[in-house]
C-alpha cells in the first residue's frame, strides 16, 4: 500500500514540476508580448493573459503568488497551451 501511495505522490510531483516548467516557457512569449511596455497598468498580468489566450485560470493565494492549482475555462485553447508548453 505504501508503495502505491509513494509512486502517486511520485507522478503528482512530476505532473506539477511539468506544469511549472510550463508556466516558465509561457511567461518568455508574455514577455515578447508586451515587449518595451513598461507601465504596468498598461498591461494584463500574466494570469489574465494565460486565461484570455490560453484558456486556463492560474490560482493565486491570498498573499499574490500563484499556486501549483489551476482551472480550465477554455478546453481548446488548453489544448493549445499543452501541445506548445507541457513537456
Amino acid at each position: 500500500m505504501s508503495y502505491e501511495y509513494s509512486a502517486w505522490d511520485r507522478e503528482d510531483k512530476e505532473e506539477r514540476n511539468r506544469y511549472w516548467q510550463a508556466i516558465r516557457e509561457m511567461r518568455k512569449e508574455y514577455g515578447d508580448d508586451f515587449k518595451g511596455v513598461y507601465d504596468l497598468s498598461a498591461r494584463p498580468t500574466i494570469h489574465f493573459w494565460a486565461e484570455h489566450k490560453y484558456g486556463f485560470r492560474m490560482e493565486v493565494d491570498g498573499q499574490g503568488g500563484y499556486t501549483a492549482n489551476y482551472t480550465v475555462t477554455d478546453p481548446k485553447k488548453f489544448m493549445l497551451f499543452k501541445i506548445k508548453y507541457w513537456k
